[in-house]
């Protein structure tokens, strides 16, 4: 399945996907984030995958931004992300 839309972040990924499913209420729009990190170890790349559903995604971005202000990482405005 092809994502809806890709947005990327220097070694950090999202992708956006949207499927039609069935659930036990009848059909739903299924909407999820993948995202994706990687990193050099050994002389190769390797990605980490982690998928978030929507309704989950306003929870995990609050607790990476606590997070990030825990570590005093400074987090980039929108508008320096690119869109592939």
């Amino acid at each position: 399945m092809e994502p809806k839309k890709t947005i990327r972040a220097g070694l950090v990924k999202a992708a956006i996907f949207e499927r039609d499913a069935q659930g036990k209420n009848g059909p739903f729009k299924s909407q999820s984030v993948a995202l994706q990190i990687s990193y050099e170890k050994d002389g190769k790349f390797v990605n980490n995958d982690l998928t978030i559903v929507k309704k989950n995604l306003g929870k995990t971005i609050q607790v990476l931004q606590e997070a990030a202000t825990e570590l005093g990482v400074e987090t980039p405005s929108v508008s320096s992300q690119v869109v592939v």
